[in-house]
């Protein structure tokens, strides 16, 4: 005589197989939530991160801009004498003309751009978070920007040209480039941002 199993063992049966099943599921979505979770917290620090490079960027563009006007000596500190000093000298030497520099007058190579912590103290941007973060400058004499529509006068009834030398009324052109590190963290494998943004500017001739 053949013996059945009950139908509510059975059916207690599935249920633990179901509520597996379930448990799995739910353990498969919450560890991917989990993992998107950790992607947007990455992504939102990066981009924060990106931002202030950028801005450093920004603030080396300006800081040249600045110390590049030699009659704004005043607290000037090293980096900025050495920019003052740069300008003068590019403007005696002709044959420099095209080349970019830094600021010690050697010839400007971004490729191999100090680490922030080798940055001068004025060239660093203060971090609350202790971060190094700074830029590096290179500057470009670009000649003397052209002189168009200048005003003329009349001379018996005519237009004639109006009188000056180029030399000594076209402003300067300069290419200033500005390369911003941002180190977050310490150590060899800390990661190290690096945003670069130039600038073409003219300044009066002095």
């Amino acid at each position: 005589m053949s013996r059945t199993r009950p139908i509510h063992a059975q059916s207690g049966g599935i249920t633990i197989l179901v509520a597996l099943m379930l448990l799995v599921l739910l353990t498969i979505a919450a560890v991917g939530m989990s993992r998107n979770s950790f992607r947007e917290v990455v992504s939102s620090g990066t981009s924060r991160q990106g931002a202030m490079v950028r801005n450093t960027a920004d603030a080396g563009i300006e800081w040249s801009i600045y110390w590049m006007d030699l009659t704004n000596g005043a607290g000037a500190a090293d980096s900025a004498l050495k920019l003052q000093a740069l300008k003068r000298y590019l403007l005696e030497h002709e044959e420099s003309a095209g080349r970019p520099y830094d600021l010690d007058a050697a010839l400007y190579d971004p490729a191999n751009l100090p680490k922030p912590s080798t940055l001068a103290a004025d060239q660093k941007v203060p971090n609350a978070a202790g971060n190094l973060q700074g830029f590096s400058v290179g500057v470009t004499r670009m000649g003397k920007l052209p002189i168009t529509d200048t005003s003329q006068g009349i001379t018996q009834g005519t237009f004639a040209p109006s009188q000056g030398q180029n030399n000594k009324t076209a402003p300067d052109l300069w290419a200033v480039r500005s390369d911003a590190q941002l180190q977050v963290g310490t150590g060899l494998l800390a990661p190290v941002f690096v945003h670069s943004k130039e600038a073409w500017i003219s300044t009066p001739v002095q």
